[in-house]
């Protein structure tokens, strides 16, 4: 049989493959058993590998959490950098399309299940608590700049500090996650989105 056709894969592009069907072999097994309900064994064997492949790319289970939440939260990160910064928007246009990414975003229920199982886990691992809060710190200060930017759009002063402004808005997100995953309302970018419009119009106009 001829094999022309078919590409050999480097030695780090196969890195990457074995890694990536880790990644998301973890995944689908921590949205259906839940990360302490899944074992490392099975990762590899989802993903078509032996646990010595695993260790070849990660040092633990909470190695792959991990690496699950910080793609997750650049992604969104990104996502909403792309919505403030748009051009030819009015600020109002802005918001609008922020509601309407909030609204998508959250109708996705495996990643509702992840952002619950994150936090879970970080409660009762101290070593994944301390990566998670260094995780977390980051995208506060990346979503403070992103505020900033979003309050110069609307030629406004910020109230308080974006950091503090941020951690509110945060905080609410995530308490409305878990709220929605046992009574859904659908209630959460409407919500997240009218906190943000009553944060800006309390700021001062800008000088």
């Amino acid at each position: 049989m001829s094999t022309t056709g078919r590409k050999r894969l480097s030695r780090l592009e196969s890195q990457i493959q074995t890694r990536e069907r880790l990644i998301e072999a973890a995944r689908g097994l921590f949205l259906v058993r839940g990360f302490s309900g899944t074992s490392l064994r099975e990762i590899a064997e989802e993903a078509g590998y032996s646990q010595g492949a695993f260790y070849s790319n990660f040092p633990s289970k909470e190695a792959v959490l991990l690496e699950l939440l910080t793609r997750q939260i650049a992604l969104q990160d990104d996502h909403l950098a792309v919505i403030v910064d748009k051009e030819g928007c009015s600020a109002d246009e802005i918001l609008a399309e922020i509601e309407a990414w909030l609204q998508e975003l959250v109708k996705d229920r495996d990643l509702s299940i992840l952002s619950i199982e994150f936090q879970l886990h970080a409660l009762r691992s101290q070593t994944f608590a301390e990566s998670y809060a260094r995780v977390w710190q980051e995208h506060l200060q990346r979503g403070a700049v992103l505020l900033t930017r979003l309050f110069e759009r609307f030629g406004k002063a910020l109230p308080a500090p974006p950091d503090q402004l941020v951690a509110g808005i945060m905080a609410m997100s995530n308490g409305l996650l878990v709220q929605e995953s046992v009574m859904p309302t659908h209630r959460i970018a409407t919500t997240v989105t009218l906190f943000v419009r009553a944060v800006i119009h309390a700021g001062a106009e800008r000088a």
